[in-house]
């Protein structure tokens, strides 16, 4: 192999006691500041890497979520059409619109760290980082409900809307606990192959194999939790577990029908079906070029 064990149990562990107190001033001073606003109406809590401590040394950032549980977009896609011709006769919409939210977390964000430290973007706003913080996207959203009925809700996530104009939802929450799950199942290997996979897609990146947009770290989260059955994770060595998990994706992914049933790890939403930003084959060849990198004989 081209990896030895030594290397994929150092890229298993996750980052540094160092890294996780400046992930913690990160959260700390930019809640105290949005609570000062904003009080119990809104719900702050972190998404992502750091969040499901599936996070590696090189993108150790936080992602904060303020979710204004006050407002909500409705999906009413599982609706007869009866049903959501009733549901937008009966809709009152709020006065209080999502751009205004996004605008008062920044300016709250501006008053707090200054202007230079503050960078708005697309789907979130940035708060820089310092020597004693992470960089930290802030993800402001209202509450995301999906209707079975016009008076029963589902399930609920979060939804926000890009500078854009597009409508963008998830569910952090659910993710998160569908995790925890996982690694508990896996003898709590889930979550470290993950992170050698993580670490493997940084090495591709830095030898310009793969561009990183073709296989966000997100996404290998979401292949490694399809993967069944779970003893594929419970082996003897990283090595072992980290060849079986990249052998049935790569298998899968040229199986279009196993593919198209791969879910988000929040099992809430398709990975695939529909997804315009990343697709199968794109994940096959990440596989692929996992094997080569780490040194695996067919």
């Amino acid at each position: 192999m081209n990896v030895t064990e030594e290397q994929l149990a150092r890229w298993a562990k996750p980052p540094s006691e160092t890294e996780e107190g400046k992930c913690q001033n990160a959260v700390s001073q930019i809640t105290d500041a949005i609570r000062a606003k904003f009080g119990d109406s809104v719900s702050i809590f972190l998404q992502g890497s750091y969040k499901n401590r599936t996070n590696v040394k090189l993108d150790s950032d936080v992602d904060i979520v303020v979710r204004h549980d006050d407002y909500y977009f409705s999906d009413v896609n599982g609706m007869s059409e009866v049903d959501k011709q009733q549901y937008w006769a009966d809709f009152n919409a709020s006065t209080y619109t999502f751009p205004q939210f996004k605008n008062d977390i920044q300016s709250i964000l501006i008053n707090k760290f200054g202007t230079t430290a503050i960078e708005r973007k697309n789907k979130c706003i940035m708060v820089k980082g310092s020597s004693q913080r992470v960089n930290a996207d802030i993800v402001p959203c209202f509450v995301h409900k999906r209707f079975k009925t016009p008076s029963l809700v589902e399930t609920e996530g979060i939804e926000f809307v890009t500078d854009a104009g597009i409508h963008i939802y998830s569910f952090p929450e659910q993710h998160y606990d569908n995790g925890v799950s996982k690694n508990d199942s896996t003898s709590r290997m889930y979550k470290s192959v993950v992170r050698i996979l993580k670490n493997v897609r940084n090495e591709l990146i830095d030898q310009n194999t793969i561009a990183p947009e073709t296989m966000p770290s997100f996404f290998l989260e979401c292949l490694a939790w399809n993967v069944l059955p779970n003893t594929h994770f419970q082996k003897n060595t990283y090595a072992e577990a980290t060849r079986a998990v990249v052998a049935t994706v790569c298998n899968e992914m040229g199986e279009l029908e196993k593919a198209n049933n791969y879910a988000e790890v929040s099992d809430l939403k398709w990975l695939f079906r529909g997804n315009q930003n990343i697709t199968h084959q794109q994940a096959r060849s990440f596989m692929q070029y996992a094997w080569d990198f780490i040194g695996y004989e067919n």
